[in-house]
Protein backbone atom coordinates (compact mmCIF):
# COMPACT_ATOMS: atom_id res chain seq x y z
CA UNK A 1 0.00 0.00 0.00
CA UNK A 2 2.89 2.41 0.98
CA UNK A 3 4.47 1.79 -2.44
CA UNK A 4 1.17 2.75 -4.50
CA UNK A 5 0.90 5.94 -2.47
CA UNK A 6 4.52 7.22 -3.18
CA UNK A 7 4.31 6.18 -6.88
CA UNK A 8 1.01 8.12 -7.11
CA UNK A 9 3.00 11.32 -5.09
CA UNK A 10 5.85 10.86 -7.77
CA UNK A 11 3.36 11.17 -10.35
CA UNK A 12 1.66 14.50 -9.22
CA UNK A 13 5.74 15.83 -10.06
CA UNK A 14 5.14 15.86 -13.76
CA UNK A 15 4.63 18.86 -15.74
CA UNK A 16 6.33 22.56 -15.93
CA UNK A 17 8.04 23.63 -12.69
CA UNK A 18 9.62 27.08 -12.71
CA UNK A 19 11.70 29.02 -10.28
CA UNK A 20 14.11 31.42 -9.34
CA UNK A 21 17.97 30.96 -7.95
CA UNK A 22 18.46 31.34 -4.14
CA UNK A 23 18.90 35.05 -2.88
CA UNK A 24 21.90 33.45 -0.29
CA UNK A 25 24.68 34.79 -1.68
CA UNK A 26 26.39 31.27 -0.04
CA UNK A 27 24.61 29.49 -2.34
CA UNK A 28 24.68 31.27 -5.94
CA UNK A 29 28.23 30.75 -7.91
CA UNK A 30 28.25 31.69 -11.06
CA UNK A 31 24.70 32.74 -11.43
CA UNK A 32 22.78 35.60 -11.05
CA UNK A 33 19.97 37.03 -8.42
CA UNK A 34 17.12 36.74 -10.93
CA UNK A 35 17.86 33.71 -12.88
CA UNK A 36 14.89 31.41 -13.59
CA UNK A 37 15.01 27.43 -13.89
CA UNK A 38 12.24 25.77 -15.66
CA UNK A 39 11.87 21.89 -15.93
CA UNK A 40 9.54 20.22 -17.32
CA UNK A 41 8.91 16.78 -16.09
CA UNK A 42 7.51 13.79 -17.96
CA UNK A 43 8.00 10.99 -16.56
CA UNK A 44 9.18 9.28 -13.12
CA UNK A 45 9.54 6.44 -10.70
CA UNK A 46 11.89 5.41 -7.88
CA UNK A 47 14.90 4.91 -10.35
CA UNK A 48 13.97 7.57 -13.38
CA UNK A 49 13.61 10.49 -13.97
CA UNK A 50 12.72 11.85 -17.72
CA UNK A 51 13.02 15.26 -18.19
CA UNK A 52 14.21 18.62 -19.82
CA UNK A 53 15.96 21.82 -18.19
CA UNK A 54 15.88 25.35 -19.96
CA UNK A 55 19.09 26.50 -18.01
CA UNK A 56 19.44 30.54 -17.03
CA UNK A 57 20.51 32.33 -20.41
CA UNK A 58 19.32 29.75 -22.61
CA UNK A 59 16.86 29.52 -24.92
CA UNK A 60 16.58 26.12 -25.75
CA UNK A 61 15.82 23.01 -23.58
CA UNK A 62 18.50 20.72 -22.93
CA UNK A 63 17.76 16.53 -21.52
CA UNK A 64 18.66 15.65 -17.93
CA UNK A 65 20.54 12.44 -18.38
CA UNK A 66 20.26 10.29 -14.79
CA UNK A 67 23.32 9.00 -12.92
CA UNK A 68 21.92 5.21 -14.51
CA UNK A 69 23.50 3.20 -11.37
CA UNK A 70 22.88 5.51 -8.96
CA UNK A 71 18.91 4.45 -8.07
CA UNK A 72 20.71 0.86 -6.75
CA UNK A 73 22.78 2.52 -4.74
CA UNK A 74 23.09 4.46 -1.82
CA UNK A 75 22.46 7.92 -3.50
CA UNK A 76 19.01 6.43 -5.22
CA UNK A 77 18.20 7.27 -1.95
CA UNK A 78 20.61 10.18 -0.75
CA UNK A 79 18.40 11.89 2.09
CA UNK A 80 18.21 15.50 2.21
CA UNK A 81 17.12 18.56 4.72
CA UNK A 82 12.90 18.51 4.94
CA UNK A 83 12.83 14.69 4.11
CA UNK A 84 12.55 14.56 -0.32
CA UNK A 85 9.95 12.07 -1.60
CA UNK A 86 12.97 11.35 -3.44
CA UNK A 87 16.49 12.70 -5.28
CA UNK A 88 17.89 12.15 -8.87
CA UNK A 89 21.36 12.48 -9.77
CA UNK A 90 22.22 13.55 -13.08
CA UNK A 91 23.36 15.18 -15.72
CA UNK A 92 22.63 18.62 -18.45
CA UNK A 93 24.89 19.30 -21.75
CA UNK A 94 24.64 22.89 -22.44
CA UNK A 95 25.61 22.98 -26.40
CA UNK A 96 29.10 24.35 -26.25
CA UNK A 97 29.50 24.01 -22.72
CA UNK A 98 30.84 21.27 -20.07
CA UNK A 99 28.19 19.24 -18.68
CA UNK A 100 26.46 20.39 -15.34
CA UNK A 101 25.83 18.43 -12.84
CA UNK A 102 21.65 18.27 -11.75
CA UNK A 103 20.75 17.42 -8.37
CA UNK A 104 16.50 17.23 -8.71
CA UNK A 105 14.80 16.89 -5.37
CA UNK A 106 10.99 15.99 -4.82
CA UNK A 107 9.13 17.32 -2.03
CA UNK A 108 5.47 17.03 -0.73
CA UNK A 109 3.30 18.64 -1.09
CA UNK A 110 4.22 20.71 -3.88
CA UNK A 111 7.80 22.06 -4.32
CA UNK A 112 11.14 21.06 -6.55
CA UNK A 113 14.50 21.89 -5.30
CA UNK A 114 16.96 21.64 -8.00
CA UNK A 115 20.71 22.41 -7.46
CA UNK A 116 23.22 22.74 -10.78
CA UNK A 117 27.27 22.44 -9.94
CA UNK A 118 30.03 22.67 -12.29
CA UNK A 119 33.48 22.58 -11.11
CA UNK A 120 34.82 23.39 -7.39
CA UNK A 121 33.61 26.96 -7.76
CA UNK A 122 32.57 27.78 -10.93
CA UNK A 123 28.83 27.19 -10.99
CA UNK A 124 26.87 27.10 -8.27
CA UNK A 125 23.04 27.18 -7.83
CA UNK A 126 20.33 26.25 -5.43
CA UNK A 127 16.42 27.12 -7.13
CA UNK A 128 13.67 26.25 -5.73
CA UNK A 129 10.73 25.54 -8.39
CA UNK A 130 6.96 25.07 -8.13
CA UNK A 131 4.29 24.17 -10.60
CA UNK A 132 4.22 26.59 -13.56
CA UNK A 133 0.96 28.79 -14.14
CA UNK A 134 -0.84 27.55 -17.26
Amino acid sequence: MLVVAACDSLGSFEGAWDGQVSGDANLRQGFVPTDRLTLNIAALDDGRLGMNLRLPGQSIDVPFESVRRSAADALGSLSLPGDPLRTYLGYARPAGQEAILVVVSLFPPDHVETRLVRGPDELYGVFRLSKAKR
